[in-house]
């Protein structure tokens, strides 16, 4: 549980890129920028482009990795 939040962290202070949260029920949330994420060490808050939240609990991400940004 507090890898996640560890890597969530370092994800957001070193050089900020767009990355991706995979959860257990294979939904993926993209986080484009730091304002659309929040989180305690159990769990994580995410908004997406219309401004609507999903509150995660943090035993559903399964990996994070980088967001593989789509073309126009």
């Amino acid at each position: 549980m507090l890898m996640i939040v560890d890597d969530i962290k370092e994800r957001l202070s070193n050089g900020f890129k767009p990355f991706a949260l995979q959860l257990s029920d294979g939904r993926r949330f993209v986080i484009p920028q730091r304002d659309f994420i929040a989180f305690t060490p159990k769990k994580v808050a995410l908004f997406d482009e219309k401004g609507t939240s999903h509150l995660i609990n943090t035993l559903q991400i399964v990996s994070i990795d980088d967001a593989v940004e789509q073309g126009p």
